[in-house]
């Protein structure tokens, strides 16, 4: 890859085979069981404290978003702003989101009905260039804290930003299978990233869009 700025090179990345993306998936797996088990409030105060290291760190994370992307040092702060700011509002207030809820049920004042929320298992997390750090950590996020495990691909223009991010989730304490990120084109790896979910998270062209939606 390539800065924006003066065409000066930044890094070169491996890239991702079909294998790697099952061989991912079946590690995010059994690390999902794992996870899911763990309490609430155990999951939330990882990222507490993902949210405290994003802070610490944020001139790295602001250096490298310029570097990949190229955006002013203001933009740079509002995603790692952001970011902070996710963590601490999916923290604090999942565990009444998860919550159980009563119902109406079929024949009022007889029956009774819970609504009971459970992990999907694995989501593929699919996130653009133009936010790095926002629409790769900020939309696994939530995923991650409601007991799911995580496969991305992330752009491969701004894939360090989004490494960072998983570096320092992982020195929060989010398990080393829990979150991976793959490498790749998405005409390479893009129907395992499909055929491995449970559920997707997209964020891209409106043709990538509409096949991703057709293949759900």
């Amino acid at each position: 890859t390539h800065s924006p700025f003066a065409g000066s090179f930044v890094a070169e990345l491996p890239q991702s085979t079909p294998q790697d993306v099952l061989d991912a998936a079946e590690r995010a797996r059994t690390a999902q069981r794992l996870w899911a088990a763990r309490p609430l409030s155990e999951r939330a105060a990882v990222f507490l404290r993902l949210h405290d290291l994003v802070l610490d760190e944020r001139d790295l994370l602001m250096d490298l978003i310029q570097a990949e992307n190229g955006k002013a040092r203001r933009d740079a702060f509002l995603e790692v702003a952001d970011v902070a700011n996710t963590c601490r509002y999916y923290a604090r207030t999942a565990a009444a989101a998860l919550a159980p809820s009563s119902r109406t049920g079929l024949i009022p004042g007889l029956t009774s009905v819970q609504e009971l929320h459970h992990p999907r298992g694995l989501v593929t997390v699919i996130s653009p260039w133009n936010y790095p750090l926002s629409l790769a950590a900020g939309d696994s996020i939530p995923a991650l804290i409601a007991g799911n495990a995580v496969v991305q691909k992330a752009d491969n223009q701004t894939a360090l930003t989004a490494l960072l991010a998983l570096d320092l989730a992982r020195r929060a304490g989010v398990p080393d299978d829990l979150w991976q990120i793959v490498l790749g084109r998405g005409s390479q790896i893009g129907d395992p990233l499909l055929d491995i979910a449970d559920y997707v998270m997209f964020t891209g062209s409106t043709e990538s869009g509409r096949r991703i939606a057709q293949e759900a």
